[in-house]
């Protein structure tokens, strides 16, 4: 039996061939996935791990692929889309737990109708909950990081884990649950907190993103901050605002935002990404870290 055939027979997901990564990333760029599959469940997941050790298949795991750049020529390989079924958010005393499929914005909407404070900064964020915890990420101050109290994953032997807040080190922008496995739920700590302040403070927080943040397809920051030189001012001080390579723009609106005209393939942001790391290592003599993550095949 070949991998397809038992990857058919064993799950029960609708499992797809040569998927458009393009319909999958916030940038709407990206070649096809040799195989691409919602699982409905854990189990789902366990047998994908399973099979594609079994047969040696590369395996992905993506989001709602917000900070995700997929190459022009695909990916050799099977890709997991922690999506719909990993969508839920349950009150528990203290806190929260929530599916790593969960929205940013929704958790925080969520968190704040009952009553708990600590993840306003949240809302907005256009990740889902797994790759934001993978990643620390954060704005406004706030990291989600500070509240995790633990993390369900599915190791890479297929064994489901849960690492408790003093097994995880969290940093700028990184975890230490990279290569940890598959995340699947999060427990979130939180404060009681005062439903309308916390509501002020998340319409500011979103009418901030609206009046910095371009509104075209984008994966929202491409490059890391350093410490006291944000990286949307070093780039537009070295003149790299408004650069342009065939349908790939740094956003005139925000010059740390890479944004997609239209016609934009993975080539045209991938080249405007290095002119722009080329820009202004030239002027500062300052190397950008990407904190976008970049996979697949160029064609």
């Amino acid at each position: 039996m070949s991998f397809e055939q038992e990857l058919e027979q064993k799950i029960k997901s609708n499992v797809k061939m040569n998927e458009p990564m393009s319909l999958h990333t916030s940038w709407q760029v990206g070649g096809p996935a040799d195989y691409f599959v919602c699982p409905d469940n854990i189990s789902e997941i366990v047998e994908i791990v399973r099979l594609s050790a079994k047969y040696n298949i590369p395996l992905y795991i993506i989001g709602n692929g917000s900070n995700l750049l997929v190459l022009d020529g695909g990916i050799r390989g099977l890709v997991i889309n922690i999506g719909q079924s990993f969508c839920y958010i349950n009150r528990i005393e203290k806190g929260l737990i929530a599916g790593a499929g969960t929205a940013m914005t929704m958790l925080a909407k969520t968190a704040v109708e009952y009553g708990l404070t600590g993840i306003e900064f949240a809302v907005g964020i256009p990740g889902s909950l797994g790759g934001a915890v993978i990643m620390n990420a954060g704005a406004f101050g706030g990291y989600i990081g500070e509240q995790v109290k633990s993390v369900k994953v599915i190791a890479p032997d297929g064994e489901v884990k849960i690492l408790s807040n003093d097994e995880l080190v969290f940093g700028y922008r990184t975890s230490s649950l990279v290569g940890k496995g598959i995340v699947i739920e999060i427990e979130l700590e939180l404060a009681i907190g005062d439903k309308e302040q916390s509501r002020s403070q998340m319409e500011h927080f979103l009418s901030e993103r609206r009046r910095r943040h371009p509104s075209l397809p984008s994966c929202g920051s491409v490059f890391r901050n350093l410490p006291g030189n944000p990286a949307g001012q070093l780039i537009e001080n070295a003149g790299g605002k408004g650069l342009r390579i065939g349908g790939a723009e740094v956003s005139t609106q925000h010059a740390n935002f890479i944004v997609n005209t239209g016609t934009a393939t993975a080539a045209d942001i991938l080249a405007t990404i290095d002119s722009v790391k080329k820009l202004v290592k030239e002027k500062y003599n300052i190397e950008l870290r990407p904190e976008v993550k970049i996979i697949g095949e160029e064609d």
